[in-house]
């Protein structure tokens, strides 16, 4: 029984999942001044940081004796699973909060929606970390949504760096090798390595176990061949998420026992 259910989690393999990243300029790598980064509609004490980076080559440095809010409206199906990360990392050297979440569903008037079965996603406690964190979680949008309003909150008298926020729906293509015929991963099964083929204008790789949990990452240069180490990594199953300069792409392997 043990290997039939090995050979049914193989082949589903063949399955490739296309996600676009709904978030405009989800990384803050373009802006238009030094305190307004391109397509985040609100950006209030937002400044272009180079210091403090998950990938590419800035994030946004948020901070002020008030609250201050960063986010921006996203078009959304009604009915659709969403899923919602990103990275942040505060100040903890003082008393202050840090930062929250603080998103709402929107109507096609724009106006807020009351989902009570949303709340606790959508609005979380308090996030406090000295170093890089991620935040992530899945939202299904109500019956009524037309836009999500992506909106997270630095509190008062707290520093906050913000880095890769991703709002995607997972699709699920039956015909991988027509939407991306050359990218390969292999072994597949893997045990030490796994190599990552014939890539395009890649940017970033992560590597994220079925939890959205990112164990291993790293920035890229445009290079095809990439040897990732996964020896480290527990048995399982795992997603190698690759972001090229217009396009994120995901491929599922195993991780096997050394």
């Amino acid at each position: 029984m043990k290997r039939a259910v090995s050979f049914v989690l193989f082949l589903s393999l063949e399955a490739t999942i296309f996600c676009q990243n709904l978030v405009v300029n989800s990384g803050f790598e373009t802006w238009g001044t030094i305190n307004k980064p391109t397509g985040w509609t609100n950006s209030q004490a937002c400044l272009k940081d180079s210091a403090f980076i998950v990938s590419g080559s800035y994030s946004c440095r948020q901070g002020s004796t008030a609250s201050k809010d960063l986010g921006q409206k996203i078009a959304v199906s009604q009915g659709k699973q969403y899923r919602f990360s990103f990275h942040y990392n505060t100040d903890t050297t003082n008393i202050a909060n840090g930062c929250r979440v603080w998103c709402e569903w929107l109507d096609e008037n724009k106006d807020p929606i009351d989902d009570p079965s949303s709340i606790s996603e959508l609005h979380s406690g308090f996030l406090k970390s000295a170093a890089w964190q991620q935040f992530s979680t899945t939202v299904t949008s109500p019956d009524n949504a037309h836009y999500f309003y992506l909106l997270v909150r630095t509190l008062p008298n707290s520093i906050t760096y913000w880095d890769d926020f991703i709002f995607e729906e997972d699709i699920v293509s039956g015909d991988p090798e027509n939407r991306f015929p050359d990218i390969t991963l292999y072994p597949n099964p893997a045990c030490d390595y796994l190599i990552i083929n014939n890539l395009h204008n890649m940017q970033h790789i992560d590597i994220q176990d079925f939890t959205g949990r990112i164990v291993w990452s790293s920035d890229f240069s445009g290079e095809i061949h990439v040897t990732v180490p996964v020896s480290a990594l527990h048995e399982g199953m795992y997603i190698a998420r690759i972001k090229t300069t217009d396009k994120i792409i995901t491929r599922k392997f195993i991780k096997k026992a050394n």
